[in-house]
């Protein structure tokens, strides 16, 4: 079997679980990857790459993603996501107007931090492991940031993005512009390429 199989990861799930849930499901045997990792706390669509199609994986790592994210305003993560300690910053409410002019600042090509939450390495370590100070840096492609609610503390948008994006970060360097706490509380993959939500299989 070699192909591409999109499944739905639910929130609280590594994307090697879902790997052993299809293998035991499946009764797979054969070699078997996915197509970009998703964090536990967020879900959507995960490619799982059979057999030949791991070979795919830089190819496909490079597709258009599609996120649906939820902010919230006015506090900080020390991890960025709902998984870690949370703090209350007290700022000035951000307006509509002052959150679309931020907004469109990391449209197109910038320059994006890795967070240390992730799985880049620094000199073959992952970079969680390493104990400095270590701020790495990217190039990454954001074509489009849509606001699709906004009702302070909490905004929710969608970003299509190439691969390598890391949304996480993207909620942190928003916080940076609007000088006011933010942290990513909910995260949804709804597309990856032409593999969409309603395509992904519930295993």
């Amino acid at each position: 079997m070699n192909k591409i199989v999109p499944v739905y990861k639910p929130v609280g799930f590594s994307s090697y679980d879902m790997i052993r849930v299809f293998k035991r499901k499946e009764g797979f045997k054969g070699k078997i990857g996915h197509g970009g990792t998703l964090d536990p706390f967020a879900c959507g669509v995960l490619l799982l790459l059979l057999g030949e199609a791991t070979k795919r994986f830089e190819e496909i790592k490079k597709w258009e993603k599609v996120y649906l994210a939820g902010l919230k305003l006015g506090a900080v993560s020390s991890t960025g996501d709902p998984e870690g300690e949370i703090e209350m910053k007290n700022c000035q409410k951000p307006i509509l107007k002052e959150i679309k002019e931020t907004i469109r600042l990391f449209e197109g090509e910038i320059e994006q931090k890795v967070p240390v939450k992730s799985a880049a390495k620094y000199k073959g370590r992952p970079l969680y492991k390493v104990k400095e100070k270590i701020e790495k840096k990217k190039k990454v492609y954001i074509r489009k940031v849509e606001i699709l609610k906004y009702k302070f503390p909490l905004l929710t948008i969608r970003v299509f993005c190439q691969g390598g994006v890391y949304i996480r970060q993207l909620a942190e360097d928003i916080r940076e512009r609007l000088k006011c706490g933010s942290f990513l509380y909910f995260l949804k993959r709804e597309k990856v390429g032409s593999f969409s939500e309603k395509e992904a299989r519930r295993i």
